[in-house]
């Protein structure tokens, strides 16, 4: 995977997404499934993946199964923080996404939509 770096964008479209994403300014590059995708800074990665789900239908996750703030362990993923990781376990709800991240095994229940 070649180098990428966060790119601006006029931040949220709607009070809703305020609400949902913060009042984020970059989007960052992120692989999801081996595809590449542009998520709001500031965000987890469950977040990210709502994101997703709204602006691009690209994944469906049962977001009213997951706890969203770590007390339950149900949002559990494998991801590499970096293309020169190893694959890892960690929890949609608790890791922040960054330039270069790939999610490499969506939450239980989670699915591809392409």
């Amino acid at each position: 995977m070649a180098a990428l770096f966060p790119r601006p964008c006029e931040g949220p479209s709607s009070d809703e997404e305020v609400d949902l994403f913060g009042d984020y300014r970059q989007l960052f590059p992120i692989h999801v499934l081996g595809r590449l995708f542009w998520v709001p800074e500031d965000n987890t990665v469950l977040r990210a993946l709502q994101f997703l789900e709204l602006r691009e239908g690209a994944v469906r996750l049962p977001y009213k199964d997951y706890c969203w703030n770590d007390t339950k362990g149900c949002c559990e993923m494998r991801y590499r923080p970096t293309p020169e990781a190893e694959v890892v376990p960690a929890r949609a709800c608790q890791t922040r996404v960054a330039p270069g991240l790939e999610v490499v095994a969506l939450p239980k229940g989670g699915r591809a939509c392409w």
